[in-house]
């Protein structure tokens, strides 16, 4: 009998080290997962940062070879008065490995959104058409972009100037690269190229007003307002700000800055705090301000 009401007992004190081993392995697995985390979501922004600058980095060859066959960057976007029209990306689409989607498009011979305005993808049905190079995989934004008409959402916006504008006045040469119906040549980028910028970051955030932009053109007229921050924006006092509050502020999702192309080819990051009027002067091509910058 008493061999018999010992043994209970020593199963009894093996299950409860067990337990407690079994809780200390857990507890290490935590902690671990704990130290781990930080540095996998590092890494993957890291990579983030790297794609995205080269996403910039290509937009701007593609700028370069178009330059180099037609004469002129694309415009910011082609269309009369206030009247839709094609984007600069659209007329990149050639020159970064998209010939298809460009030639199925018809941009050369069709005018974008078939007269309507504002222009819906019920006219042109392959501006819904996601494409990796004009979005940053640090946005986790929706691949249709709700308030653009859900054309697809792109989070590069060409540089229009070093500009402040209360009312929009058609074909107006805002002092950058690309604005409505530009034709601007390498050559007349006095400032010079490594001086200028080209293309910006913007996020969609519906909770601050940021709408990102979309890549296929600009709409046209809705309400009262031209949506010319389809494709384009200008940099002045507000929004020269990065990752400041205006609706329109160059921005990103990457910690503490966000990505500009410059004319050269290069891609730098600037800091939330970096003074706007660097950010503001850098944005003319030709208005003869030196403009001293340490990334």
């Amino acid at each position: 009998m008493i061999a018999y009401t010992k043994q209970p007992r020593r199963i009894a004190r093996a299950s409860a080290f067990t337990l407690i081993e079994l809780l200390v392995v857990i507890a290490i697995i935590a902690v671990l997962t704990g130290l781990l985390l930080p540095a996998v979501q590092k890494v993957r922004e890291a990579a983030n940062r790297t794609k995205c600058a080269n996403n910039l980095k290509q937009q701007i060859v593609g700028l370069h070879n178009r330059e180099g066959a037609l004469g002129s960057f694309p415009s910011a976007y082609e269309g009369p008065g206030i009247s839709p029209g094609w984007s600069w990306s659209t007329f990149l689409l050639p020159y970064v490995e998209q010939d298809n989607l460009y030639h199925e498009l018809k941009a050369d011979t069709l005018t974008f959104g078939l007269g309507k305005n504002p222009v819906t993808p019920t006219q042109t049905p392959l501006g819904q058409h996601k494409l990796l190079l004009f979005r940053c995989p640090s946005d986790p934004s929706p691949d249709l972009n709700p308030e653009r008409l859900n054309f697809a959402l792109s989070n590069y916006r060409a540089v229009a100037g070093p500009t402040t504008f209360t009312v929009f006045r058609a074909n107006w040469d805002m002092g950058g690269v690309m604005y409505q119906n530009s034709k601007i040549r390498m050559t007349d980028i006095t400032d010079g190229t490594s001086h200028t910028l080209a293309i910006g970051e913007c996020i969609f955030d519906q909770r601050i007003g940021k709408r990102a932009c979309i890549w296929v053109g600009m709409t046209g007229v809705r309400g009262r307002s031209i949506w010319i921050s389809d494709v384009m924006w200008w940099v002045d006092e507000n929004a020269a700000r990065v990752n400041g509050p205006a609706p329109q502020a160059f921005s990103s999702r990457h910690h503490g800055g966000a990505m500009f192309g410059f004319c050269d080819g290069s891609v730098r990051f600037f800091k939330d705090n970096t003074n706007p009027n660097l950010i503001k002067w850098l944005a003319g091509r030709n208005d003869g301000q030196l403009v001293n910058y340490d990334f």
